[in-house]
């Protein structure tokens, strides 16, 4: 289990930032997020910036 940092964007802008403590990045997204999420990142919609604390490694998911 790690330390996930997930932040709500807008375009490049930070909504909202909170930690969660999860086996994967995918499931910290799912966790942290108020609706279902998918691999990838919107235009300049919403999605998800998930950074796996320890290593630094990011992903990126979209709202379905």
């Amino acid at each position: 289990m790690g330390n996930f940092k997930v932040e709500t964007m807008e375009g490049d802008a930070v909504l909202k930032s909170t930690e969660v403590r999860s086996n994967s990045d995918v499931q910290a997204a799912k966790s942290a997020a108020a609706r279902p999420v998918e691999p990838g990142r919107a235009g300049n919609g919403g999605w998800l910036r998930v950074t796996h604390i320890a290593s630094g490694r990011t992903s990126e998911f979209v709202f379905a």
